[in-house]
C-alpha cells in the first residue's frame, strides 16, 4: 500500500516544492505579501526578503507572482539569480524575462531597456522584477540594481523590484550603503509552534486528509518543532518520511519516538 492509499489522501501534503498552494499563510507571510504588493501597487520602492534557509522565501515570491501576474497593470519578471560576474549577463537575463530585446554593447542595452520602461509607464503597467536567489549576487550585480532604480519620473520609480535570499543578501546590501538607502527591508524567520501545527494541518486539509497521523498533546508536534528549528522546508521533510515510515509500519499515528528516528535520518538535532 502507498502513502496516498494508507491515510486516504488524493495527494502528497509533504512534498518539497514552491506550490503556492501549500502555502501557510502565517501572520508573517500574509505581511510580507501585502507590503509587496502594496508596494508594487504604489510604486514606493524596491524590497529585499531574506531568512534562512527553508523559510519559505521562493513560496512567497512565487505566490505574489501568481496572484500579480494576471493583472494587467503589471508585466512579471521572474528570474532566478545566477552566480555570474559581469552586470551584462545579469542585465540581459533580466531583459530577456522582460521580453526587451538586448545588444551587444551593454550601453545600448541599458538604453533599450529605460526605453521599455518609459513605454511601460505611459501605458498605465507598472513593470516589477522578482529575483530569487538574490545572495549569489556580487557587488557588480547589485550596483546594476541601484542603477536601474535610477530610471524614475520626478515623482513615480519606473521598475519595482523585489529581492529574495538567504541572510547573505541583507549583509552583502547594509555593506552597501547607497543601494541600502533606497530599499526596504523584510525579514523572514522561523516559524512559531503554533504556526507550524497550523502548516500541518493545512498541507493535510489541501491535500484532502481526514484523520491526521499527529495528535496535538502527545508531544509530536513539539519533537517536530524541535528538529526542524521552525524551519517549513525541514518541517516538510520530517513529515514527508514519517508518513512513509508509518505506511511500512502499517501504523495510523506517529510517536515522538518516530519523530526523533526520522531526524536522525535526517541529520537534524535538537
Amino acid at each position: 500500500m502507498n502513502v496516498l492509499d494508507h491515510f486516504g489522501l488524493n495527494e502528497h501534503p509533504f512534498r518539497l516544492g514552491p506550490d503556492p498552494r501549500y502555502l501557510f499563510y502565517s501572520d508573517q507571510v500574509k505581511e510580507a505579501i501585502a507590503k509587496c504588493e502594496y508596494m508594487a501597487r504604489e510604486r514606493i520602492g524596491p524590497i529585499y526578503l531574506y531568512g534562512p534557509i527553508g523559510s519559505g522565501k521562493t513560496s512567497i515570491l512565487r505566490r505574489l507572482n501568481d496572484q500579480l501576474s494576471p493583472d494587467k497593470r503589471y508585466t512579471i519578471a521572474y528570474v532566478i539569480a545566477p552566480n555570474v560576474r559581469r552586470p551584462n549577463a545579469f542585465l540581459r537575463l533580466i531583459m530577456e524575462s522582460f521580453e526587451v530585446k538586448t545588444e551587444r554593447a551593454y550601453d545600448q542595452s541599458l538604453k533599450n531597456f529605460e526605453t521599455f520602461l518609459a513605454e511601460q509607464y505611459q501605458s498605465g503597467v507598472t513593470p516589477l522584477l522578482l529575483v530569487d536567489e538574490a545572495q549569489n549576487m556580487n557587488r557588480d550585480t547589485l550596483k546594476l540594481i541601484h542603477y536601474l532604480l535610477n530610471f524614475e519620473t520626478a515623482t513615480t520609480k519606473l521598475l519595482q523590484v523585489v529581492l529574495a535570499g538567504q541572510e547573505e543578501l541583507a549583509a552583502k546590501i547594509l555593506r552597501y550603503r547607497e543601494l541600502a538607502s533606497r530599499m526596504f527591508p523584510i525579514a523572514i524567520n522561523a516559524m512559531s509552534p503554533l504556526d507550524l501545527e497550523e502548516m500541518i494541518q493545512f498541507r493535510w486539509m489541501v491535500a484532502g486528509g481526514k484523520q491526521l497521523p499527529f495528535v496535538p498533546g502527545d508531544g509530536v508536534y513539539k519533537a517536530i518543532f524541535a528538529y526542524s528549528k521552525g524551519l517549513p522546508r525541514d518541517t516538510v521533510k520530517i513529515c514527508d518520511e514519517l508518513l512513509r515510515e508509518l505506511v511500512v509500519e502499517d501504523k495510523k499515528q506517529a510517536t515522538v519516538a518516530d519523530v526523533a528516528e526520522i531526524a536522525k535520518q535526517l541529520n537534524l538535532q535538537i
